[in-house]
């Protein structure tokens, strides 16, 4: 929340008839209010937003050319982690394609690192000119068997939700944990209304009177519609809808059609997850804003769903708008279809162009973060396995099979070739391929087994990355054990990252030592390096296209989005809510 001093240090400056600090003149200005875009000039001082004046003093004035003046963009809810960069660097990456806020669920880290990743994430982001509000993961882990590095109580959370940039409580994944009032459940919505915080929701394929229960418990947004009848549903109940363009679910354009004059206004843009090289190649928030006016979305109304609705949800009165009394942070825009800015403000001060972050490094010593540093980059603790047998004695089997650019997957019966003692034979299943998550955190030696459709293309190897949602064990998929045990050992020797080997040879690698999850690399490098791995993965492995070879990796792992997953303690069928086996019964 701004201080009300700094209003009047700019309203005593005024009255004085000092110059103010900024004047832009001949923009097309976004009204988010009114719904339509003006000619005029913007008057920024301090940071804040003074007015409209066409005539008042400034040191520096700028001729905008007609170019676009928005707003900088909200992304509504990300996970940072999933961008592989520490908060500080991640903001260097966004803020020259026009991101000045998001709400992130530090849920990933936290998973691995309990309150410590937590406080990692808010300690390294005030190292940066992004404001970054944090939502309290609410489900570490993410159900109860989980096998996570951390368990977070309502009487942990207890101990941030009254911190500065904390808004509320994370993504409520256990849907139902909520509709039957599971006591623990409980008491986390409890904390949040008692702080009257807001509590983010996550409920695919939850419909009619379960959605009804979801919505009475608090819960006031979802980000998990793929359908417009599912964002219609939710909208109808009051809540906000997120419109997800991540780097494996893309569900933006699919959900468009529900918006429409009445909808508008409970709609709003999100990422998730999204890792560097796609922000880097397709751009972040400014992208979805791109898709939506692609699709027939009117500019200013897909500008109002990147900032002041957002704003509106999130309760931040000061920010999203371009009006008096508002935070000075918005961005100057050539083509408006195209949603590329040539500047980007962040409280009154240039601080990218032209698609490059030029703002200063003003860092000063902070104890608590190298502390917090020191514990997040300890947190690889596997207990490898020596023997990836599978058995399916009735040779038939579940096979995880991938949707197009999907979080979903199917659950697939397959007749499946077995060796002499009935167990999976490489050589008798074609394109067929092993897949393990193994426990990472507690040296417990648990490992499930399970099978993912060729469809997903992987010849020639295999990959394993210790990011693998929620919990974040080391996830690998390959065509031959040889390969998958030497990448899940080279991870553990990374301390955590992502290994790509071939017969037997290391073809690629990025190591993530932040909790297994981020580098603290400068955004160019971790690109670069990553990049790399996409190309292997294209050119050597042969992924399919439509599907993002580590991120559709890494959910697979994740028990609570349907339908079939697998976790170190073995295959999950997520419609029925209860472990299945691979081998299927006669």
């Amino acid at each position: 929340m701004l201080k009300y001093t700094k209003f009047q240090e700019v309203m005593q400056d005024i009255k004085n008839a000092k110059p103010i600090d900024l004047r832009i003149d001949n923009a097309q200005i976004a009204d988010v209010f009114s719904g339509n875009f003006f000619s005029g000039s913007l008057c920024v001082h301090k940071g804040l937003i003074v007015g409209f004046s066409k005539t008042m003093q400034a040191e520096h004035v700028i001729d905008a050319k007609k170019a676009w003046l928005l707003p900088t963009f909200f992304d509504a809810h990300v996970h940072i982690e999933s961008s592989m960069l520490s908060p500080e660097k991640f903001a260097k990456l966004v803020i020259p394609f026009g991101t000045g806020t998001v709400i992130a669920d530090p849920h990933e880290i936290a998973n691995v690192k309990g309150l410590d990743g937590i406080r990692f994430m808010l300690e390294n982001a005030k190292d940066s000119l992004l404001d970054v509000k944090i939502m309290l993961p609410s489900c570490v882990p993410a159900l109860p068997f989980e096998c996570a590095g951390a368990a977070l109580s309502a009487l942990d959370l207890a101990e941030l939700i009254q911190e500065e940039n904390v808004l509320g409580l994370g993504e409520m994944m256990n849907v139902p944990g909520v509709l039957m009032q599971d006591e623990k459940v409980l008491e986390k919505l409890a904390l949040a209304y008692k702080y009257n915080k807001i509590i983010d929701g996550h409920a695919p394929m939850v419909h009619g009177d379960d959605l009804d229960m979801y919505r009475f418990a608090g819960v006031t947004t979802d980000h998990e519609c793929t359908t417009v009848e599912e964002a219609k549903e939710r909208i109808r109940r009051g809540m906000y809808v997120l419109l997800r363009e991540g780097s494996a679910a893309h569900d933006l354009v699919n959900l468009l059609p529900a918006v429409n004059s009445h909808t508008l206004q409970n709609c709003l843009f999100c990422t998730d997850d999204k890792q560097c090289t796609d922000i880097m190649q397709r751009g972040h928030i400014n992208n979805s804003v791109r898709l939506a006016i692609e699709h027939g979305i009117e500019p200013i109304d897909a500008v109002r769903m990147a900032t002041i609705n957002t704003a509106r949800a999130y309760g931040l009165t000061h920010k999203g708008a371009i009006a008096p009394g508002m935070e000075a942070s918005f961005m100057l825009v050539d083509d408006i279809k195209q949603c590329n800015p040539h500047a980007v403000y962040i409280q009154g001060t240039l601080v990218a162009e032209n698609g490059t972050y030029i703002a200063a490094v003003n860092k000063s010593y902070n104890a608590k973060l190298e502390q917090l540093t020191d514990s997040v980059q300890n947190s690889m603790h596997p207990e490898l396995p020596k023997d990836l047998t599978l058995p399916v004695p009735t040779k038939k089997a579940r096979v995880i099979r991938l949707l197009p650019h999907s979080l979903l997957t199917k659950c697939e019966i397959m007749d499946i070739g077995v060796d002499e003692e009935g167990n999976f034979d490489f050589a008798k299943n074609k394109g067929l391929l092993k897949l393990a998550v193994v426990e990472r955190h507690k040296k417990t030696g648990k490992m499930g087994l399970g099978l993912l459709h060729s469809e997903y293309g992987l010849r020639n190897g295999a990959i394993a990355t210790s990011i693998s949602h929620d919990s974040h064990n080391i996830v690998a998929a390959g065509d031959n054990d040889n390969d998958i045990l030497l990448a899940l050992a080279h991870v553990e020797k990374m301390n955590g990252g992502i290994a790509m080997f071939s017969y037997g040879e290391l073809l690629a690698e990025l190591a993530l030592p932040v909790a297994g999850l981020m580098s603290m690399q400068e955004p160019k490098t971790v690109i670069t390096d990553l990049q790399k791995l996409y190309d292997t993965a294209k050119e050597h492995y042969h992924i399919w296209d439509k599907a993002d070879a580590f991120m559709s990796l890494s959910f697979l792992a994740l028990p609570v989005i349907p339908d079939l997953k697998l976790t170190p303690q073995g295959l999950f069928d997520v419609t029925t809510f209860q472990f299945t086996d691979i081998a299927v019964q006669e």
